[in-house]
């Protein structure tokens, strides 16, 4: 269990100097493992409550993404033909 810091008036100084102090007693791979436990529990509490999705993965299908030119000039065409019947 980590340390607890009591104090009788807030001060700012000795929180931060508190939490240099602890930080700088765990290993790194300790460090990374309770910023990547803290980050799934952030990730777990947004999806909880609806306000993030998870990712999706979206497959592409052929025709799908960037038009070809082609498709740009047919599609020219044919608005010009539009505008030249009216």
């Amino acid at each position: 269990m980590s340390p607890v810091l009591k104090l009788r008036e807030h001060d700012e100084k000795k929180e931060i100097l508190f939490e240099l102090k602890y930080q700088l007693s765990l290993t790194t791979r300790q460090r990374f493992e309770m910023m990547t436990k803290k980050s799934k529990e952030i990730k777990d509490l947004l999806e909880k409550s609806g306000h993030r999705k998870p990712f999706e993965i979206i497959k592409r299908t052929e025709g799908s993404g960037r038009p070809d030119i082609a498709e740009y000039e047919e599609a020219d065409i044919k608005k010009k033909k539009g505008l030249k019947d009216k």
